[in-house]
């Protein structure tokens, strides 16, 4: 039976590579980095409530295995890798995920990670925008008919061969949040896309409106996934509001049972 290993946060854009998979008589390996964020419970909680319902779900067909967990800490050095991080990040914001999970394929001889960037509306897809300015991908399909994409090997930098050759791109690379989000829906799934999570900086258990995947969210027209309250701290944040003052207003929102 073929394996699919697919990096999982629990957002929108892994669950949707997560539930399209899913579909198939294969087997499905999910992997999911922890390091300490604030959000990681939310995250954890989600990927359960969604794992539950897949494995419910009739159309489902694959193997879905246990969540492997993966901690920098517990990631062996590797000098390789992290000298083309520190290449790739003189010329992009690239979180250090990105070398953690890379160094961690590269000791466990893991091929074909999926990784599922999403097509941005604006700028806001460091990832794609990355591989895109380092010599760009490939489109290829794979044995279940679906698209994915890989580094194009012949005109990448060599830092970004070695950060990104092992992996593949789900095919969320050419889907806006909104369209991955619509044809969940129109195929059944729109229990689960209510079940993702989002916010990396949460407030007492709620999105905070203002962190960047919450300005994601909501630039990619998800407004629904927020209070009206959330959405002032967005504004406040976009308009150049301290972040101390505005977290401090979530908290007081939150407590106040304010919407």
């Amino acid at each position: 039976m073929e394996r699919f290993n697919i990096m999982w946060t629990g957002g929108l854009d892994s669950t949707y590579t997560m539930i399209v998979y899913s579909r198939y008589d294969i087997e499905i390996q999910p992997y999911y980095l922890r390091n300490g964020r604030k959000s990681e419970k939310y995250e954890l909680a989600a990927m359960d409530a969604i794992r539950e319902l897949l494995l419910k779900h009739p159309e489902t067909k694959a193997k879905i295995l246990p969540l492997i967990v993966i901690r920098p800490d517990e990631i062996p050095d590797d000098e390789v890798v992290t000298n083309a991080f520190r290449g790739i990040k003189k010329k992009a914001d690239m979180g250090s995920q990105y070398e953690w999970i890379a160094r961690y394929v590269r000791n466990h001889d893991i091929k074909g990670l999926f990784y599922s960037p999403v097509k941005p509306i604006c700028d806001a897809s460091k990832l794609r925008k990355c591989l895109e300015d380092n010599g760009g991908v490939l489109t290829k399909t794979n044995c279940t008919g679906r698209t994915y994409y890989v580094i194009d090997m012949d005109n990448a930098t060599e830092d970004l061969k070695v950060l990104f050759g092992d992996f593949n791109m789900s095919e969320t690379f050419d889907l806006t949040k909104s369209e991955e989000e619509k044809i969940l829906r129109d195929m059944g799934y729109g229990d689960i896309v209510e079940k993702t999570w989002f916010c990396h900086t949460p407030v007492l258990g709620h999105p905070c409106g203002y962190c960047h995947p919450c300005e994601t969210t909501v630039e990619s027209g998800q407004e629904w996934r927020f209070t009206k309250a959330q959405l002032k701290r967005y504004a406040q944040h976009k308009a150049g509001v301290p972040e101390w003052k505005v977290r401090l207003g979530s908290y007081i929102d939150v407590l106040l049972h304010r919407n």
